[in-house]
């Protein structure tokens, strides 16, 4: 995992959580390719250590529905504690998964299928970004 790339406060803070190293290197790299400053994590523990040294909001949380340790709802409260203002992408291979989080409707409104591409990738987060300015 490479760190995050420095950038003047006015990009939008991207936290991406996601266990597989090679895909949270390649999300890196086409997030700050497109401007963002992206904060990346292997794991929730890691996701929450690196908001609470961020001096920026964190504008957006990119996570699995099922990351491992937590989901990716529970986290995703637990950082708008920080960050009310924050969106989510949750991203899963299965999207009927939403179906088993408790308020399934955000988690829908909110869902990334994967596999996705890049364009997709870029579009909702633009998306969802452009809903809270």
């Amino acid at each position: 995992m490479r760190p995050p790339r420095s950038h003047p406060p006015r990009h939008p803070v991207i936290l991406v959580v996601e266990d597989s190293p090679a895909l949270l290197e390649l999300m890196q790299e086409i997030l700050e390719a497109a401007e963002f400053l992206v904060l990346p994590a292997a794991n929730a523990t890691q996701a929450l250590e690196l908001a609470g040294c961020c001096a920026s909001p964190i504008h957006l949380l990119i996570t699995k529905l099922h990351p491992g340790e937590m989901s990716g709802p529970d986290l995703a409260g637990l950082l708008r504690r920080q960050c009310p203002e924050m969106s989510v992408l949750y991203t899963s291979a299965n999207p009927l998964a939403a179906l088993e989080i408790p308020d399934p409707q955000e988690v829908v409104s909110c869902m990334l299928p994967r596999p996705f591409s890049k364009e997709r990738l870029l579009r909702r987060v633009h998306t969802l970004l452009a809903a809270h300015v």
